[in-house]
């Protein structure tokens, strides 16, 4: 891989981690940049420490985002406020030892790395392994934290127990990096039969459009064209803009029917069940179609082998 390549997956990557932090945390604080911070160093190590990663940087910022939101979950569920100098040291405490640990074993990563392959049962055994000590820890103080909670310095257990799962993952550091590769791997596989559907799903999306307009203009002429109300929007009765007519179409062929725009009229309310109607439809065929196509193109590179 490139180093351009690599800046450009980094960014990426960084990107979606940046979405998850914010969310997270709430606002561009201390815990954000920690999130941020330790995810890029992560990354920049990975990349220099295994220059033939690949996959192996998005599957580490999908984990990292994985991490973020199961360390706030975890957060939450102590019904505790915890200082954001506290939670930013305590998430970034696991990353870092886990390069640490990356840096320790870098020879046998690197070998797996280079030759990189799905592992078998093995390897599910292997990951569960190093999980559940993990998941013991986060048991262990959330069960202490229900019993001592006046006596328990919030923080430093806190700190302590990310301290604790810290050590874990850098004594698994192999296991975790074997099991970003699978992900890598696996993830390489999906994108390139997802490449192979492009085309037939860009003419399904482009079928599906054209249904979303003639329907919403059928909306829009029947809401303009009388003086009858046929729709209610919110508490007002009035016909309904181009854009909400679109709107309304959308989450009527979808079946989705938020209920922030209802049809009054037999008229407006027989059309809106032909179109769901519809909808499931074109769902139906066009996922058999997509399937189809798929395994008439597997079966076409089987036979040119």
């Amino acid at each position: 891989m490139t180093r351009t390549r690599r800046l450009v997956l980094i960014g990426l990557s960084l990107g979606f981690v940046a979405v998850v932090g914010i969310s997270v945390a709430g606002s561009p604080d201390f815990l954000f940049f920690s999130i941020l911070l330790s995810a890029a160093f992560a990354m920049i190590a990975i990349a220099e420490l295994f220059p033939k990663s690949g996959l192996f940087l998005i599957s580490f910022a999908s984990l990292a985002a994985v991490y973020a939101s199961i360390f706030a979950l975890f957060v939450e569920a102590l019904f505790y406020s915890f200082g954001k100098v506290t939670l930013g040291i305590a998430f970034a405490t696991p990353i870092l030892l886990f390069i640490a640990g990356c840096w320790w074993r870098r020879d046998a990563i690197r070998k797996d790395v280079a030759d990189p392959d799905i592992k078998d049962g093995k390897g599910l055994l292997h990951a569960f392994l190093w999980q559940l000590p993990i998941w013991l820890v986060g048991l262990g103080v959330y069960i202490l934290f229900g019993i001592e909670e006046s006596r328990v310095n919030a923080d430093v257990t806190l700190l302590a127990a990310m301290g604790v799962i810290g050590l874990i993952v850098f004594a698994s550091s192999h296991a975790v990096a074997t099991l970003l590769i699978d992900i890598g791997l696996l993830l390489e596989e999906f994108l390139t039969r997802i490449s192979r559907l492009t085309v037939p799903a860009f003419a399904f999306l482009s079928f599906y459009a054209i249904v979303v307009i003639a329907f919403a203009a059928v909306y829009g002429i029947i809401s303009r064209g009388s003086s009858l109300h046929h729709f209610r929007i919110g508490d007002e009765y009035r016909s309904l803009t181009f854009f909400e007519s679109l709107y309304f179409s959308v989450t009527t062929l979808a079946t989705v029917g938020y209920g922030d725009i209802v049809p009054l009229s037999n008229l407006v309310r027989m059309l809106a069940a032909f179109e769901v109607i519809v909808g499931v439809l074109l769902i139906l065929f066009g996922v058999s179609e997509l399937l189809e196509y798929a395994r008439h193109r597997g079966t076409l590179r089987d036979r040119q082998r």
